[in-house]
């Protein structure tokens, strides 16, 4: 995608001012913070002047003075060239940069007389709702008629319903009863909105379809909001949500608006459907030129590499975009997981140190913390941290997916499985909550229900070779070696150097087990036995680790006979073990003496 203009970039400017004042008046602070980021993260010159524009005076009824136009406060939302002004009842006016929209003799946009109808309601509801009152809003505004008023209503009443229905619930976990909960009063705020196209409506009636798990209804909600007001990045994220393959975002992108926003949703995409690859790095770069101080697109950049599993690199990304913003919260509980994975306790537990001192009542800093005990192996005190998490945001995915891993730690499968449970409903597309319902039904010794988890899992992280590794395991234990060798051999498409030599291993002793069970020598197990020694060679590994293969190799030559057999290969390696500290020493001796009684009569 070009880099916009200087033009476009003034226009886009404009556009974010705009749009982060009416997020502001509707309680969607989020994405208004989100917008008032990307604003400062363009260039400078094109933020403010030379393009101030000044307006002709204002229009005084009743006066013999010509019509003026009102005339923008120097502010930084108004940096446009003015469009030319008409003398009419109702006119285009230059108050605002970008497109012009008519407005009365008074000034007030036609579209939004309403809303100054509603102003002294709407304030003090606004009041009221900065405060969690939300059902006095509701109140407050049961009359209101203008889109604003009317958005903030209806999202009280949204977010009021959702409260109560956690209120309600007997038990943490009880994630069925939420549902049922929710259900009414839903439906009635949906049945309220009506088919009102308003920008903001449609994006709250998108989130009410959603949660009614309406998923057809609410993108088609989220794309016609996102064509009106396309720097929502809230209405952007809950679309991603409901992205579940490569082909659906290619559908709904011939629906989008084609600008940097569509990249930005087609970034947190790809990162969602575990698709980073080079070209989204091309991406978030072509992204930097536009908005070369975006710490947002610095952490997006540490993700990708989180998500290649390259941690060495990410860690140096997250520790920029620290540098960059020491107080940013958004990925710490995501940098907190890599360094649980990482093992550098010393470095999670100072980060968890800093965020708690910053604000311990945040859902990511609770995970941070949560993570950090979990690496002490205290998983009592890591639940009641993500727990805590979940309190402050329910639908937080991350919080249920790691209080399900602390939970199959303690042994606690049933607890574990609604966690994860309640992390798919949230996110279906999280291959960690598959993989942790695979784990929790093979501790409860259901392995048939585990096989269906782990594939899901497989399907979703195709090159994980821990997916698949797990999957193996659960194979063997049915006994199915074939399906076992068959997943292990996937495994090894996505093995690091430590993983392959693991996986290797089980290759051969899987077909050797099968073939023997056939009653034949195994061809393919001293194959990946011979791959064995090859790789260890490459890795300068010591004989102890690779004298199994060394055996296996020597006794398949031994057994093809002196013909075809290379004996004297055999002997080299059965000879390497023999002057080790192997286990198997005192088998590569006895092998020794068989293979000199063999050639002594042959």
């Amino acid at each position: 995608m070009p880099s916009p203009s200087p033009a476009a970039k003034v226009q886009m400017a404009h556009d974010l001012r705009s749009t982060i004042r009416e997020l502001k008046d509707r309680g969607l602070l989020v994405a208004a913070k989100w917008a008032n980021e990307l604003l400062l993260a363009l260039p400078k010159e094109h933020r403010t002047a030379p393009y101030l524009p000044f307006s002709p005076p204002q229009h005084q009824v009743g006066l013999s003075t010509p019509p003026r136009a009102p005339r923008p406060s120097v502010a930084a939302s108004e940096f446009m060239p003015s469009p030319p002004r008409f003398d009419m009842e109702v006119f285009p006016t230059n108050a605002e940069a970008g497109p012009s929209r008519a407005r009365t003799r008074h000034g007030i946009e036609l579209e939004e007389e309403d809303d100054v109808l509603d102003e002294d309601e709407f304030q003090l509801a606004k009041s009221y709702f900065d405060i969690h009152e939300l059902d006095r809003v509701v109140h407050t505004l049961k009359n209101a008629r203008g889109s604003r008023a009317r958005f903030l209503k209806y999202y009280a009443a949204f977010l009021s319903a959702d409260r109560k229905a956690q209120e309600s619930l007997h038990h943490f976990l009880d994630t069925k009863q939420e549902r049922l909960a929710l259900f009414p009063a839903l439906s009635t705020i949906l049945a309220d909105i009506g088919d009102d196209t308003e920008p903001y409506l449609m994006y709250l009636r998108g989130m009410v379809h959603m949660r009614l798990e309406q998923r057809d209804e609410a993108i088609a909600c989220f794309v016609r909001s996102i064509r009106d007001r396309p720097y929502n990045w809230s209405c952007w994220s809950q679309l991603a949500q409901l992205v579940d393959s490569a082909d659906k975002f290619i559908e709904l992108k011939e629906q989008l608006p084609s600008s940097p926003m569509l990249t930005f949703f087609a970034i947190a995409v790809m990162l969602d459907l575990h698709t980073a690859t080079d070209l989204v790095m091309t991406m978030i770069s072509e992204l930097q030129e536009t908005f070369p101080n975006s710490v947002h697109l610095k952490a997006q950049k540490a993700l990708v590499y989180y998500h290649m599993r390259d941690f060495q690199t990410a860690e140096k990304e997250f520790d920029e975009v620290q540098a960059a913003d020491p107080f940013r919260m958004e990925e710490v509980d995501i940098y907190s997981n890599m360094l649980y994975v990482m093992d550098k306790r010393a470095k999670l537990g100072k980060l968890a140190h800093e965020y708690a001192e910053i604000d311990r009542n945040r859902p990511e800093v609770c995970c941070l913390i949560g993570n950090y005990y979990s690496s002490r192996a205290d998983h009592t005190k890591a639940i009641t941290y993500f727990r805590r998490a979940l309190m402050f945001n329910r639908e937080y995915l991350t919080a249920w997916t790691l209080m399900g891993h602390e939970f199959v730690e303690l042994k606690n499968s049933h607890a574990a499985i609604e966690a994860y449970r309640k992390a798919i409903d949230i996110n279906a597309k999280d291959y960690r909550a598959w993989y942790g319902l695979g784990q929790a039904y093979e501790i409860l010794d259901m392995p048939m229900y585990a096989i269906e988890y782990y594939n899901q899992a497989t399907s979703l992280r195709p090159y994980d070779c821990r997916m698949w590794t797990a999957l193996a395991t659960v194979y063997e234990g049915l006994g199915r070696l074939s399906d076992a060798i068959a997943a292990h051999t996937r495994a090894l498409l996505g093995a690091d150097r430590q993983q392959t030599p693991q996986i290797l291993t089980k290759l051969a002793n899987l077909h050797t087990t099968l073939d023997a069970s056939r009653g034949r020598a195994s061809a393919e197990g001293t194959g990946y036995h011979r791959k064995l020694l090859a790789l260890g060679a490459k890795d300068g590994r010591e004989v102890e680790e690779l004298a199994a293969s060394y055996i296996a190799v020597a006794e398949w030559e031994m057994r093809a006979g002196s013909a075809s057999g290379d004996w004297a290969l055999a002997a080299t390696y059965l000879e390497k073990v023999a002057q080790s500290n192997a286990l198997q020493r005192d088998k590569a001796e006895e092998l020794i003496r068989e293979l000199r009684m063999r050639e002594a009569r042959a």
